[in-house]
């Protein structure tokens, strides 16, 4: 027989039921919302709908037994329960094979790859990459100290190190350790401000008691402002006057000065691209919600075609 499995996010031993009683769900008729009705279970019924049932019916009872909760397809009723409950994907969730391995997978190359850069970062990448995970306290850690606690995280949640390490935000907290650890900026004596680390000292940001620095102006590098755009170029001027070093391609024999400036200015072209990007993005999702009154689409939400095309009907 053909079955779906469903399984409970925290492990028990023993029977767990599912709540059904009170649960409201949608219910949707001809196309019309109809909003929260409650609902019965009867296996075999002609409805989960207690509406439409005798009043005097009994809901049956569902039970998860020692985690597991295994669901004829046939029984449309309770899959339709369980695929729609308010707790789907919250303390329960289906059972899929493929994908569970898929998910593992993805995590066994994402720590792969996420060793891999480790691996071929110098001493200045692995310094600022260190500092933009962690903060300002990775550079109290010598360079084997910073690189161990890059390893041990990499391993202990890769995809999220990954994911991290390619966000958007990553290039601007990256930019702005990079400006900290290259000695461009710097905090003041009583760590209140973020200054230049020039003979002007001049104020960049004030800091309020505990805020991160790097975290600080990474936020503000991450604005499509006019602030935002002097300051990067600023930072760019100011790093075109220090010897980078950034990861070496083993392909490649630019090593010298000039091929690491041309590699910086490609890093902020691209993030002044992906401001640019996020900003049309917003601008189309305020769009939409004006139009329909209502959000975009979770699995929409960063469709630039798909709204366009929604705006356009």
């Amino acid at each position: 027989m053909k079955q779906n499995v469903y399984k409970l996010k925290t492990k028990k031993i023993g029977q767990w039921e599912l709540p059904i009683k009170d649960i409201l769900l949608n219910k949707i008729e001809q196309g019309e919302d109809l909003g929260g009705r409650r609902i019965k279970y009867l296996k075999g019924g002609k409805s989960i709908w207690a509406d439409d049932l005798p009043e005097f019916a009994v809901s049956e009872k569902v039970w998860f037994i020692d985690g597991f909760l295994f669901v004829p397809k046939s029984d449309k009723n309770l899959t339709y329960i369980l695929e729609n409950h308010p707790w789907n994907n919250l303390h329960f969730s289906i059972q899929d094979t493929e994908a569970d391995a898929k998910a593992e997978l993805q995590a066994e190359k994402a720590k792969d790859e996420v060793i891999n850069l480790i691996s071929n970062s110098d001493k200045e990448k692995i310094i600022a990459t260190a500092m933009a995970i962690f903060g300002h306290s990775a550079l109290s850690l010598t360079q084997s100290e910073q690189e161990l606690k890059l390893r041990k995280y990499a391993k202990e949640k890769p995809v999220k190190l990954l994911q991290e390490l390619k966000s958007k935000t990553y290039e601007s907290k990256y930019i702005a350790a990079l400006a900290f650890g290259k000695g461009v900026v710097r905090t003041n004596f009583g760590k209140t401000a973020i200054i230049w680390n020039n003979e002007t000292e001049g104020v960049i940001l004030t800091l309020a008691r505990g805020e991160s620095g790097i975290s600080k102006l990474g936020e503000l590098l991450s604005k499509r402002t006019d602030e935002s755009e002097i300051l990067l170029t600023a930072i760019g001027e100011n790093l075109d006057k220090i010897a980078i070093n950034l990861p070496k391609k083993a392909v490649s024999k630019e090593t010298d000065k000039d091929a690491e400036i041309k590699h910086l200015k490609a890093q902020l072209a691209t993030f002044k691209e992906g401001q640019k990007k996020t900003t049309q993005i917003t601008e189309l999702q305020k769009l939409y919600k004006e139009k329909f009154e209502k959000e975009v689409p979770l699995r929409f939400k960063n469709n630039e075609d798909w709204i366009k095309s929604k705006l356009t009907e």
